[in-house]
């Protein structure tokens, strides 16, 4: 495997500190970008580094040097549990910040970017549930659809080599078994968060371009199949 020098997003997250122990695990040469406040652990190959996503001079200074990009960022909510729980970022944050790092990598000549998107985005809503249609639509959720749809649009017309990836219900846990692409998103349905960074940073690996720009995955040990 050719190590890689890895800027990711949002890695002080759930996602994200996964990620960048992986990457660290795997031989990876990891750059975090954080805010002032964030705490992140102390590794030889890790350099932090500190600045807001939404400060496009910062993402440009933090993408220098690097062979690709990983985002783990996504509106963060008062209570994640809570379909109508208030929003504590701006509700087109993922779009404005993906904007920041697209442009940020094409100035640097950096072609290749995974993010977190959600499964429902896109031309995957079609294969959403209805009750959770309805749940999604009438919540705050809703906006952080909006702002997802958006960001994807941003990756469709920025001409690099681009993954989104779309998990289905993400629960807080380690490695499953049983990771995979799916096609039907319910309650049902779950996967970890460790399963989500295993899998973007896995393609950050792959050695040929990305054949989809969109995958919406599943571990299917976590979820109820019926």
């Amino acid at each position: 495997m050719n190590t890689k020098t890895i800027l990711v997003l949002g890695g002080t997250g759930n996602t994200g500190s996964k990620l960048v122990k992986m990457a660290l695990e795997r031989g990876h040469k990891v750059k975090a970008m954080v805010r002032d406040s964030a705490p992140l652990y102390e590794h030889p190959d890790l350099t932090v580094v500190y600045g807001e996503v939404l400060d496009s001079k910062a993402v440009r200074a933090a993408v220098d040097g690097v062979d690709a990009v990983v985002s783990c960022l996504g509106i963060r909510k008062a209570d994640p549990s809570d379909p109508f729980s208030d929003l504590l970022s701006p509700e087109d944050f993922t779009e404005k910040s993906t904007s920041n790092i697209v442009g940020a990598m094409k100035q640097g000549g950096i072609n290749r970017l995974v993010v977190i998107s959600s499964a429902g985005i896109g031309d995957s809503w079609e294969f959403v549930a209805p009750n959770m249609q309805s749940v999604i639509s009438g919540s705050t959720i809703g906006i952080i659809f909006r702002d997802l749809n958006n960001m994807e649009n941003v990756l469709k017309t920025s001409g690099l080599d681009t993954l989104a990836v779309r998990p289905v219900v993400l629960v807080d846990g380690e490695l499953s078994d049983g990771v995979e692409l799916v096609s039907h998103f319910d309650p049902t349905t779950r996967i970890s968060n460790a399963d989500v960074a295993k899998w973007m940073l896995d393609a950050v690996e792959r050695r040929e371009p990305f054949v989809s720009s969109t995958e919406m995955i599943w571990s299917k040990s976590l979820s109820k199949v019926v």
